[in-house]
């Protein structure tokens, strides 16, 4: 191999170093940021956390709180399963709520 040659080499390599994509992060969708990440990351410091699982724990220690206060017909805090019931299935109308605000 010539210098010549040598030189196109050391250039070509330098040019696809400069132009490549894999240090970049491409454009992801906020929503599937997360997943991205965790895939394809290194830094596992950088990732943000997900609260899902602590909000679908603290759902289902609700529900299973409201069915056994509505199974033994216990009243937490001076409210009923009935009155929850009532409240939950209440029409309400969020732009009269919106404008009070």
């Amino acid at each position: 191999m010539n210098e010549s040659e040598k030189r196109r080499q050391r250039l070509l390599q330098e040019t696809r170093q400069l132009y490549s994509d894999k240090g970049m992060i491409p454009a992801v969708h906020p929503r599937y940021g997360a997943v991205y990440h965790k895939l394809y990351e290194k830094d596992e410091a950088a990732v943000p956390g997900s609260t899902f699982g602590i909000r679908l724990l603290l759902c289902c220690f609700l529900f299973v709180l409201f069915l056994t206060a509505d199974r033994q017909d216990q009243k937490i805090l001076d409210v009923s399963s009935d009155q929850i019931l009532e409240y939950v299935t209440q029409d309400t109308d969020v732009a009269e709520v919106w404008k009070n605000l």
